[in-house]
């Protein structure tokens, strides 16, 4: 080898390394390109948006932060003033139609109101009452319009000047005071704890009326216990500290530091106002028959902005025209429902036991299953008769039956000891009679209005097909001042003794009039469908909806009571009573009758879908019905479901002492591994699902507006490899990831599945938890005065409560297009967590708050109009939670048992309504679907989040029943499905929940033993679960395909700009190469010239 071959031979490595230095040296940058940025001043990325308005699919309604904000606080007032409802109102002492009237408040709630939750994902934004220049609280709201008492004021200011201000706990604070809420004591201080006397409060100034304001705390977590229990309040060794003693011996009924409060109202003025601050029903029957308080008025959470409206109320400057959206019983603990809610043993999300309680419904041997959300079971042993359900068919039948059914005669602790003279509710201790008018305060639907109204039920015109039906009503103002009023449109079912059970009245549909003038009168158009008075019968062949022969009434009413006694009217029974128990006088024109000559068991006997109808969860697997288990349970008693034929001997029980048999089926169940993972795929189809079909030309971007059952779907899902989609499902904690392989987002700049970023998504259902208006933007680019308005965000609204009992479909539809639909356009969220539509089962779920009604029609009808406004901004909703979250006590894990019909008819009928896009108001009939402002395209939500609890046995994701064949199946839902806040880890039952339909798993990385990023092999070799993964997939791009991350993914993107040291490693790279290439082929050439010297030699 002569000099010149190892002179290029050394400098081909000398340059070799240089190159490979200088391509280190350019990864080095580009991974820290940031740091670079900042401490350089180069600019390395910008990004790219479309300034093209016709590139935007959906844009903000709003041209500047200012306009949004405004905007958005007067719907916010305008909801709180529809959602109002008048309970009392004796010799019209409201309202008070004076110039500036002189009043004194009462009540800590006075000067700290619930504005709404305190905790979760709706707690009311703060930052208003804190920085708001034109200051929105109760009390500046109140001094708007009247003159209010100043030194009552002051004493409460005082008093809370000890308190934090803001409250504690993860995420946002809510506008209230540490240590001045709590479930167990309502925090409400006397005089004496306020440290003032009556003579310094200056009462004989401040007469005109005396306000208190009495209420109960919510949020998500919130738990409400009946009984002494519920009263008492323990310090963190379990000592007692505090036991309130309230009229109804429950922590709902009034306190005695309450009635202390009311009683310096009195001592104030003669005109006694209470404002009910509470969005669980309160037993406030001592609030109904005192004759010394004048009017009273649940106001609910009006949000940040909704006590202008309570002041306006008050004022005459606003009509009431709220209705009640559950029943408030005389003792809610006295419900059946509440028979089986008690009390259980609290454990920790690792099943950890942290809080014992002496009953309760514990499985006996959960401490065996630790890390695994084993802790209790609850039996909804009411069956269908839930809320006034309940109390209304009760009644029926102590009128229609005499006391056959043993609707009037009541054992000990199933009704009221109705104590007038000490003003107590107490539950009986001994066997006695059941009093419709000593058990509910208020029925389902009430309300008082300003003004008076009469509605006419002109006609019901059923089709031929029994499918659907158009009723007319004429609704006429005959009172002296404009309001607005409500039609409630109630049906009865025939009903058989001994066959299925069936509610003696039922919400079929609603609307609400325009302000209505005195004198003015309005038809209004309700839409039925009849799929909504069926019942569900397991014993019907395999299980079918059925309209059974007989007479069908339809009926209007003021209540679902007046309702009722409109019907018995019609019927000719006597002996009907009033909530007051006054007699009950019938009026012309308010029932309608059809009659159906033969049962009609086929009709709907499938579904929209054309979908075969049976049971599923009646037995097997997803059973939810607790007697299907019998075999499996230690200590079973078989379960009695509440009827109609025998009301006193089938109330509920409590059922308590289950356990899990060991080496059950249900044992394997309970531990979340009940679906062993096959390998009968082909290695193909393995290599394929794992690598991913990069041959596919087509992208995301390419499938705008195609249906659900376009075939290339199929072709763009191959794209995707196994590793990518399950990052996807592992990191949906509040963000869409992104799906690089398909166009949707892209690959970062390391190259590694576990790096890939995604657009963020937020909680709900009252608005963005995480965001405020100083990141509000229009197509991507952030509004100019943006900066001044970061102390406000889009949680303003009152609470989801408030807006079922507005009753108004289209204030719904607009709430869904400000709070969420904004949200998404206004910071960028692609995905909002909402709304949320469980049933309110009982009055003690303090997650209430968030969800809208005891009654599936008015829940169901507000819920898929709130998810119409949101979709029509390209929100893509996630309505939660599917499904049965009843109670918050031991939500993670607890088990959802009831019976198929109440699952039906109750909360699946519900959420029905807003997963296909049904209720929509008769009023917004003439917009077109798809039609812009009002994209009402009826179609169904596209998403979901499932719950904590169990429904049946099974983790709620991964209840195949429910999420597949019913949703899915029956329903036609085709979208997004994640869970809340279980991770990709056991607890989630992820490779059976991936089979029942769930497409992603909200927490952070995927720590399943099946199903993670080292074990894709196993995953793809399992055929079904292979394709359920690759349907799933095919959900998510639908939806997203269909929501404003479309937008997102077009016309917002990143571009790589040159700076100093991409030029730098660019030139280093570049010469370095052609000096190597150079060296290297001199090197080749003169390793030639040597071979060919000593060859010649």
């Amino acid at each position: 080898m002569n000099i010149k071959t190892r002179l290029f031979r050394g400098l081909t490595l000398i340059f070799a390394f240089l190159l490979v230095l200088s391509i280190t040296l350019s990864i080095i940058m580009e991974k820290y390109r940031t740091a670079l940025d900042e401490n350089t001043g180069s600019v390395s990325q910008e990004t790219v948006i479309s300034d093209n308005a016709e590139d935007w699919t959906y844009t903000t309604q709003f041209t500047s932060t200012k306009d949004a904000v405004d905007s958005m606080k007067e719907f916010a007032i305008r909801e709180a003033a529809e959602s109002l409802v008048l309970l009392k109102n004796t010799n019209n002492s409201l309202p008070l139609n004076q110039d500036r009237p002189k009043v004194t408040l009462f009540g800590i709630r006075s000067y700290a109101p619930y504005y709404g939750s305190t905790t979760g994902g709706s707690i009311p934004d703060k930052g208003v009452i804190d920085h708001d220049p034109n200051k929105s609280t109760l009390e500046t709201d109140f001094k708007e319009v009247f003159d209010v008492n100043p030194a009552m004021i002051q004493a409460y200011e005082d008093y809370c000047a000890d308190f934090t201000w803001g409250s504690s706990g993860f995420g946002a604070q809510a506008p209230q005071y540490q240590g001045l809420y709590s479930t167990t004591d309502p925090t409400e201080p006397t005089l004496s704890e306020l440290g003032v006397t009556r003579d310094e409060l200056d009462y004989g100034n401040y007469s005109d009326a005396a306000i208190v304001i009495l209420g109960r705390v919510s949020g998500e977590g919130s738990t409400f216990n009946p009984g002494e229990e519920g009263r008492t309040t323990t310090d963190r060794e379990g000592n007692v500290t505090n036991v309130v003693e309230t009229d109804s011996g429950n922590i709902l009924g009034i306190s005695d530091e309450e009635w202390a409060i009311i009683d310096e109202a009195k001592a104030c003025s003669d005109n006694v106002i209470v404002l009910i601050n509470s969005t669980n029903q309160m037993d406030i029957e001592g609030l109904k028959q005192d004759p010394d308080i004048d009017s009273v008025m649940w106001i609910g959470n009006p949000g940040v902005y909704g006590f202008a409206a309570v002041a306006q109320a008050l004022l005459g400057d606003v009509n009431p025209s709220g209705h009640l959206g559950d029943i408030y019983a005389v003792n809610s603990a006295l419900a059946p429902a509440m028979m089986n809610y008690g009390l259980h043993n609290e454990y920790d999300r690792s099943g950890n036991l942290i809080n014992t309680y002496p009953t309760g419904t514990d499985w006996t041997n959960a401490s065996s299953y630790n890390g695994m959300n084993v802790n209790s079971y609850l039996v909804e042993a009411e069956g269908i008769y839930t809320g006034y359900r309940y109390y209304e068919t009760r009644y029926a039948d102590s009128l229609l039956a005499g006391d056959a059914r043993n609707a009037v005669t009541a054992k000990a602790g199933t009704y009221v000891n109705y104590d007038l003279e000490n003003m107590t509710f107490m539950p009986a201790t001994t066997d006695g009679q059941w009093v419709y008018s000593q058990e509910v305060s208020y029925p389902f639907g009430y309300g008082l209005s300003y003004t008076e109204f009469t509605q006419e039920l002109v006609n019901v015109d059923v089709s031929d097909d029994h499918k659907t039906a158009v009723a007319t009503v004429e609704v006429t103002n005959t009172g002296d001042v404009a309001g607005k009023s409500v039609v409630q449109l109630y049906a009865q079912v025939p009903y058989e003794e001994g066959g299925v059970e069936k509610s003696a009245i039922q919400l079929v549909d609603y609307e609400k009039t325009e302000e209505l003038a005195a004198g003015a009168s309005e038809t209004v158009t309700l839409n039925i469908d009849m799929t909504n008075l069926t019942s569900y019968d397991n014993e019907e062949g395999n299980g079918a909806y059925v309209l059974d022969a007989g007479t069908y009434y339809f009926a209007v009413g003021d209540s679902s009571h007046d309702a009722l006694n409109n019907i018995l009217a019609e019927q000719g029974v006597t002996g009907m009573v009033n909530t007051d128990g006054t007699a009950f006088t019938a009026t012309s024109g308010k029932v309608v009758e059809w009659e159906l000559n033969s049962k009609d068991a086929e009709t709907f006997d499938t579904s929209v879908t054309g979908y075969e109808i049976k049971n599923q969860l009646s037995e097997g697997d997803y059973a939810t019905d607790v007697n299907a288990w019998a075999d499996d349970i230690t200590g079973f008693e078989e379960v009695t479901y509440l009827s109609r034929s025998d009301w006193n001997g089938t109330f509920p029980k409590t059922y308590s002492g289950f356990g899990i048999e060991a080496g059950s089926r249900l044992e394997e169940i309970m531990q979340n591994d009940f679906i062993d993972l096959k390998t009968d795929n082909s290695q193909e189809n393995i290599d394929a699902l794992i690598n991913g079909d990069s041959s596919v030309d087509l992208t995301l971007a390419d499938m705008a507006g195609a249906s659900f059952d376009d075939e290339r779907w199929a072709e763009l899902v191959s794209k995707i490899p196994l590793a990518e989609t399950i990052n996807f499902m592992a990191s949906a904690f509040h963000n869409l990831e992104y799906i690089p392989s398909v166009g949707f987002g892209e690959y970062p700049e390391s190259g590694a599945v576990a790096d890939i970023g995604g657009y963020a998504a937020d909680d709900g259902p009252g608005g963005s938890d995480s965001h405020n208006m100083s990141e509000a933007k229009k197509d991507g680019i952030a509004f100019e005065d943006a900066d001044e308005y970061s102390w406000v965000g889009t949680r303003i609204a009152p609470a989801p409560v408030n807006l079922a009992y507005t009753w108004n479909k289209e204030l719904a539809y607009e709430n869904g297009q400000l709070i969420l639909g904004e949200s998404t356009l206004l910071y960028q969220l692609p995905i909002m967590i909402g709304p949320g539509m469980n049933i309110h089962r009982t009055a003690y779920n303090g997650r209430n708050v968030e969800y809208y009604s005891e009654d599936p029609i008015l829940s169901g009808f507000t819920g898929s109009a709130v998810v119409q406004g949101a979709q029509s901004k390209g929100c893509l909703v996630n309505i939660k939670h599917v499904g049965f979250n009843t109670q918050e006590a031991n939500r993670s894990g607890v088990c959802e048992l009831v019976s198929e019909q109440a699952a039906r008819e109750l909360e699946l009928r519900n959420l029905q309504q807003a997963f296909t896009g049904f209720g929509r108001s008769s009023k917004m009939d003439e917009i077109e679907a798809g039609a812009t402002p009002n994209r009402y395209a009826a179609e169904g939500a596209r998403g979901t989040m499932t719950a904590y609890n169990r429904i049946g046995m099974v983790a709620s994701s991964a209840n195949y029943g429910v999420q597949v064949e019913i949703l899915r199946n029956e329903w036609g839902f085709s979208g997004y499905s994640v869970t809340d806040f279980t991770g990709l880890n056991p607890v989630a039952a992820p490779k059976e929940s991936i089979l029942a339909g769930t497409t992603a798993f909200c927490g952070f990385g995927a720590n399943d033993p099946y199903i993670n990023l080292n074990n894709l092999n196993a995953i793809a070799a399992d055929s079904d679960l292979a394709a359920a993964i690759q349907e799933g997939m095919h959900c998510v791009l639908y939806a997203i395909s269909r929501s404003y991350g479309m937008d997102l993914m077009n016309n917002i993107y990143t571009v790589s700009l040159n700076t100093w040291w991409r030029s730098l490693y660019t030139a280093l790279i570049t010469v370095s190469s052609i000096l190597l290439a150079g060296s290297a082929v001199a090197y080749v050439v003169f390793t030639i010239k040597d071979k060919k010297s000593k060859e010649e030699e």
